[in-house]
């Protein structure tokens, strides 16, 4: 008889025991703070660096000879989409690289196929600071590359004083809210004038005398900079030509009787004297007399004029930037109405001043179409805030046009009012009679 066929096996009807989820192990997912050897083809630039691209060739040197010394870091693109979606048509990878781009750079040059990279999904909503500050630290940013990183930070709404402590904390170093709204006023320069500070032909204190200019004279001030003018002597010079092209007063014609005393075309000085007699023709006018040489008075009122400008621009950038709802704010308000309370009545001025300081900063919260009925509404409303804001810039404006007033020896007001620019406002004086009043140079004050 033929041997038994083999028994086949039966199927267990038992499933196979579950593991606990707690039980898994993760191999397979990557966690913030684990550094992943990423193909470079998978990573794509951040779009909130503004650093130029410069050095790169010399990186791939370095980095040949002995290697990566630090990995870069990296957040996944799905990640970043949901806290920037607002960069879509700039992410091309799946990957986007938090800092470390030059590395990235250098590593392609070198025809690397992968670099280690750190997963940061965790810091995602701190990207735009961790750029920031990462870029200051590996390299001196020009001041436009600042300008534009505090202005992304403006836009995802960050205040002036948020952006300086920020940055100031992290990067080590004081950084004034001034200062911030300084560097943010560079970027409405006219494209001329940035060219010139990007390449480094223009200072940026010199960059910073033309921002109150319309950009045609913006590139006048430019060419008397490059033709070696002083930044101080070109902004006086731009200011005397706006003053000369003002247009002149229409004449007024005079009647004393029953005449027609509007003056003809032909001759636009003839004044009636009354019953239709004939008018007397003007007297000819006397020949022009050379003109004098300048005197040293006429150079403190034209170091006067210049520093007023100065002056008006760092008031301008104090009541742009300060947040008078912020209780660390309250001495700054306080030493401003604690001036103008001293000094002698200018309110109607000061409100006209503050009321054009408001609308050029976008601090103008209420649709008015002049100073008075500004004033008046402020006055009327139930913000406090706006009360505040209100109050500071009068304040500051009043004590402003007292110190632009002055046109003998400046007293301690005026140089209180001038310090506290300095201290909060990042305003640098500049001619030598302001210096000489601050007591800044030998024979000051005066």
């Amino acid at each position: 008889m033929a041997g038994a066929l083999p028994r086949p096996k039966r199927k267990s009807t038992k499933s196979k025991p579950e593991v606990a989820p707690e039980e898994v192990l993760y191999t397979d997912t990557d966690r913030s703070g684990d550094t992943l050897d990423l193909e470079l083809s998978s990573l794509c630039p951040n779009p909130f660096n503004k650093r130029k691209k410069k050095g790169v060739p010399e990186l791939a040197a370095t980095i040949d000879q002995v290697g990566l010394l630090q990995s870069i870091a990296h957040i996944r693109a799905d990640i970043w989409l949901e806290t920037y979606p607002e960069t879509k048509d700039q992410i091309t990878a799946p990957n986007v690289i938090l800092f470390g781009e030059h590395r990235w750079l250098a590593c392609q040059e070198l025809g690397w196929e992968t670099i280690p990279s750190v997963l940061r999904d965790d810091k995602v909503e701190d990207a735009r600071f961790i750029t920031l500050i990462e870029n200051l630290r590996r390299a001196q940013l020009s001041a436009l590359e600042e300008a534009e990183h505090y202005q992304a930070l403006r836009e995802a709404g960050l205040s002036y004083e948020q952006i300086a402590e920020k940055v100031g904390e992290t990067a080590n170093g004081a950084l004034s809210k001034g200062t911030v709204w300084k560097r943010i006023k560079l970027l409405q320069l006219a494209p001329t004038v940035q060219e010139a500070l990007r390449d480094g032909t223009l200072k940026v204190s010199a960059a910073e005398k033309a921002q109150q200019m319309d950009h045609g004279d913006q590139e006048d001030y430019l060419g008397l900079v490059r033709g070696g003018a002083r930044p101080a002597e070109a902004q006086a010079q731009i200011l005397a030509r706006q003053r000369q092209d003002e247009p002149p007063e229409a004449p007024v014609a005079v009647s004393t009787g029953n005449g027609d005393a509007n003056p003809t075309a032909d001759d636009p000085e003839t004044v009636s004297t009354g019953n239709d007699a004939p008018a007397t023709p003007p007297a000819p006018r006397k020949p022009k007399q050379a003109a004098k040489q300048p005197s040293t008075r006429d150079k403190d009122d034209s170091d006067r004029r210049v520093a007023a400008a100065g002056r008006e621009a760092a008031c301008r950038a104090l009541l742009g930037s300060t947040d008078v709802a912020d209780p660390a704010n309250s001495e700054l308000i306080c030493s401003v109405l604690t001036a103008a309370l001293l000094a002698p009545p200018q309110q109607s001025a000061a409100q006209q001043r503050a009321f054009t300081w408001l609308k050029e900063t976008g601090r103008h919260s209420l649709d008015a179409a002049d100073a008075v009925t500004y004033f008046a509404a402020i006055q009327d409303s139930d913000d406090a805030t706006a009360q505040r804001l209100a109050a500071f810039a009068a304040a500051l404006a009043a004590a402003e046009l007292r110190t632009a007033a002055r046109r003998q020896s400046w007293g301690s007001r005026e140089r209180t009012h001038v310090r506290l620019l300095q201290e909060h406002a990042d305003y640098d004086p500049q001619t030598v009679w302001e210096k000489a009043e601050l007591g800044l140079v030998a024979g000051g004050p005066r």
